[in-house]
């Protein structure tokens, strides 16, 4: 009989391949159909073998060179495809890019033609309850699990622009019962691929990535990157009915709970993976005492023990694995166990663990006690391939995308020089250890067992026959200079008698002391997206300058800006320009084309002598990002012309001008006021009909006054001519007048016509009048037309009017037309093409050349095009 240490991990464990038992989602074109039913094949029992007296970095090295290389190291990184693809799951914390099971697209944006992609990847076969988090090719991105949209799932932070959302991710943890709606509202009604209702993927955990279309976002297909929390694993440690407290059953897998717990993990895999009663991976219906309860909770207890690796206190052994069906169950375990330093044992079927440091002596012998009636041996060291003197390793980082990193390497310059001033490093490669402060526990671990040469192989009395591989013995020994030395039980035969055959392996349990003063400096590399650095203005300057007319007088004031030449990829140049005093932007156009002599006049309306701010940035060809120049304050020149009009400038000679007819219409209305009391009731007299007529030439002055009495009714107030008196007006009074005026002097003719007309019943009255002017003096002529009306009542009204006229300014000639009106129409065979109404100007219809804007909504709110951010923001 031999008993002995299980290195690589228990024979029984055979190796399982996937199953396709029947695709869940159907083959669907290049993209693979998803696994319909989980299973596995057995494959034949697998024998190990026997290395006497290795180290840790011995069975390391042993373990890997005896293992199935089914797959590539480390984490999946890149999406596979194909019904071919083993059954997978992750145990622990670890990540997968996973295997993609449908893609397509659908939508149409401002007019591109499919503009989403939606990609539906599994990332495990069983399910996993916990996303931890999500990488976007070389970026770990946000998803905003507040703000999940009802079909798309949560946005994605890092693809959101401009105020739209350009990514979402939704995920399922393998609990589903019903296909995802939108797949099927989406694709089901795809010729070639329908996305159906039977597509379920019951067990199956997987995400659904959805991207709307920006060529400065995507340049093709994002690639993904998920890290997942374990899947559930039974804890002896919580189940109060083996030892434990708490609820966990293994025949009830409701009650286990994810864990990083490394020998759980292990503890696990050894038992059988399951879903429901169906078996996938690792043993099948193993039973518990194989695995005593108090020998795994002890290795449990301290891989969960605390240690600090620089950070704080962690859990001193954790880790993660994706299991993969085509791989060997003792080539996985053989990773999880390298993560913990641990020593698993299979003696007679049972199964033990040993994590960290070993134990205290179970059994201790002297010189006296051996056997020495049988053969010993003893090797003091190790051959010179066997010596290490420098670990070196990898581990995936997660903070790196979870690639392979180099850990900071183990070297010892005093057993250099003892082993001849050669560095003799070994490399191991931690595949399950996606922390690097525990790497370099498992490093420094390493290279101090490697250090214990010593191994004995003797004979012990039949009181030694209870040791099992991965005991401790003490052994105290005058010959070789012992006392009370540990030695690790590596392996036992029982020959035919009742002695005990060992071989020992020294060791010393302050091999496995750790401080933070042993942790190595180590650097995490930044990853992700590299973004194309944003081009600063170069060379932008500013300063006043005046445009001047064809005879070379002074025209306007303005602005020159003027910018660095000969740059690649720009097109043009975008000017803004703000009022110093208020910041209000009165300048912006991106239009300026950027061409020698590399200099502009700008051609906008602006106050002459005012201060300004000007800034400017570059426009490229491609897409790539630019930078505004800082803003630079000019003072336009005091180039005061006729066209040196801005637009308040206007608005104030108007009101001006509609204030001179308002004081001629006040001036109207007393006259009419005076002319209906002298007809009053108590005032009329008869008829009055009086025309009066003065003309003069030179300085004269002719005016033409015609008065007409009105008749009213008790009900209506109505102007027209009357040639009789006598009429009774009560409270009504209705009146015109027509008055023309000439004067002709030396400096100035001047005639004017004006019509009144007005009407007033009790406090309600209604006025209008139409004058004609004109007038010709030395500093040039004017003739204008006005329309003034106005009615109200209880002493508060409201008027509307326009006038049309030619004026002098300057030395030139100018006209213009001025509406007061609340509502201004412009009618086209009973069309209305041009309405201003309510403060704001409706066109029904408008061919526009050159469009000056800051803010375009659309009439529904579902569109917004900010021209001064460059943001075009479009709602659902």
């Amino acid at each position: 009989m031999i008993r002995f240490l299980f290195l690589t991990v228990v024979a029984f464990l055979a190796a399982a391949t996937a199953a396709h038992a029947g695709p869940l989602f159907g083959a669907i074109g290049a993209v693979a159909g998803w696994i319909g039913s989980l299973g596995v094949i057995g494959q034949a029992i697998v024998g190990i073998g026997l290395s006497v007296g290795a180290s840790l970095i011995q069975r390391a090295i042993s373990g890997k060179e005896k293992k199935t290389e089914t797959r590539d190291p480390g984490v999946n990184l890149s999406i596979r495809m194909g019904d071919n693809e083993p059954v997978t799951f992750i145990a622990g914390d670890y990540a997968t890019a996973g295997r993609r099971k449908y893609a397509g697209t659908w939508g149409e944006v401002d007019g591109t033609p499919n503009a989403y992609f939606v990609d539906v990847i599994e990332l495990s076969s069983l399910p996993q309850s916990v996303l931890n988090g999500v990488w976007v090719d070389d970026q770990k991105v946000t998803l905003l699990t507040g703000e999940a949209h009802g079909e798309l799932g949560f946005p994605v932070a890092e693809y959101r622009s401009g105020g739209a959302d350009y990514m979402w991710v939704k995920f399922y943890n393998g609990s589903q019962t019903s296909a995802d709606a939108y797949l099927i509202d989406r694709f089901g009604g795809n010729a070639d691929r329908p996305f159906t209702s039977a597509m379920i993927g019951r067990g199956v955990t997987y995400a659904i990535v959805t991207c709307r279309y920006d060529r400065d976002l995507f340049s093709s297909a994002p690639s993904m990157l998920f890290e997942l929390g374990s899947i559930p694993l039974y804890d002896p440690r919580k189940d109060s009915t083996v030892g434990g407290s708490g609820s966990h059953r293994w025949d009830n897998p409701a009650t286990w709970e994810p864990s990083n717990n490394l020998p759980v993990i292990i503890y696990n895999v050894i038992r059988g993976i399951y879903y429901g009663d169906q078996w996938i991976y690792g043993g099948q219906d193993l039973a518990a005492y194989r695995l005593p309860v108090a020998n795994w909770m002890t290795a449990m207890n301290e891989a969960d023990a605390a240690v600090d690796d620089g950070a704080g206190p962690v859990p001193a052994f954790r880790g993660g694995y994706e299991f993969r069906g085509d791989e060997r169950p003792i080539d996985a375990i053989e990773e999880l166990r390298l993560a913990c330093n641990a020593r698993l044992a299979e003696v007679g079927g049972v199964f033990k663990i040993s994590v960290g440091a070993p134990g205290s002596a179970v059994y201790a012998f002297s010189d006296s006690d051996i056997v020495i009636t049988k053969g010993q041996s003893f090797a003091p060291h190790g051959s010179l391939d066997d010596t290490v003197n420098a670990v070196e390793a990898t581990y995936p980082e997660p903070a790196e995308k979870w690639t392979m990193k180099d850990a900071p390497a183990r070297y010892d310059s005093a057993l250099e020089v003892l082993d001849g001033n050669r560095r003799l490093p070994q490399a191991v490669s931690f595949e399950a250890c996606p922390f690097g402060g525990q790497v370099q526990r498992l490093m420094l671990a390493m290279l101090n067992d490697a250090r214990r040469f010593r191994t004995h192989q003797l004979c012990l009395p039949p009181d030694a026959w209870p040791l099992e591989p991965n005991d401790v013995v003490s052994w105290t020994s005058t010959r070789n200079g012992y006392a009370d030395k540990k030695f690790l039980v590596v392996a036992l035969a029982a020959p035919m008698s009742a002695n005990v055959i060992v071989s020992l392996k020294e060791i010393d349990p302050a091999d496995y002391d750790w401080s933070v003063a042993d942790a190595l400096p180590t650097a995490v590399g930044w990853i992700g997206r590299i973004g194309v650095p944003a081009q600063i203005m170069t060379g932008w300057t500013v300063e006043p300058a005046t445009l001047y007319d064809a005879a070379g007088n002074a025209w306007r004031p303005t602005i020159k800006v003027s910018w660095a030449g000969g740059l690649e990829d720009v097109e043009r140049v975008w000017v803004q320009v703000r009022l110093k005093a208020s910041g209000d932007v009165v300048f912006d156009s991106d239009s300026t084309r950027y061409a020698s002599p590399y200099y502009a006049l700008l051609g906008a309306v602006f106050r002459h002598n005012t201060e300004y701010e000007v800034r400017g940035r570059y426009v490229p060809i491609s897409r790539r990002p630019t930078e505004w120049s800082a803003w630079l304050s000019v003072t336009t020149p005091d180039v005061s012309t006729d066209l040196d009009v801005t637009l308040d400038t206007v608005g104030e000679d108007l009101r001006k001008r509609f204030e001179e007819l308002q004081g001629d219409f006040d001036y109207q209305n007393l006259r009419i006021a005076d002319i209906a009391t002298s007809i009053s009731l108590q005032g009329s007299v008869g008829l009055l009909d009086r025309l009066e007529l003065r003309q003069q030439t030179g300085n004269a002055l002719a005016q033409i006054t015609e008065e007409r009495l009105v008749r009213a009714t008790e009900d209506e107030a109505l102007a027209q001519e009357i040639v009789f008196i006598g009429a009774e007006l009560d409270d009504a009074t209705a009146a015109i007048v027509n008055e023309t005026i000439a004067r002709v002097t030396a400096d100035e003719a001047l005639a004017e016509q004006t019509t009144e007309l007005a009407a007033q019943l009790n406090d309600s009255f209604a006025s209008g009048q139409i004058k004609f002017s004109a007038a010709a003096n030395q500093s040039g002529v004017t003739a204008r037309f006005s329309v003034l009306v106005r009615a109200g009542t209880g002493g508060s009204f409201i008027e509307s009017g326009f006038f049309l006229e030619i004026y002098t300014e300057g030395g030139v000639q100018k006209s213009r037309f001025a509406v007061n009106a609340d509502q201004f129409v412009v009618l086209n065979n009973g069309q209305r093409p041009f309405v201003f109404e309510g403060g704001v100007l409706k066109l029904n219809v408008a061919d526009i050349g050159t469009v000056n804007s800051g803010l375009i909504n659309s009439l529904n709110g579902k569109m917004t095009i900010s021209l001064n951010a460059g943001s075009i923001v479009i709602r659902s």
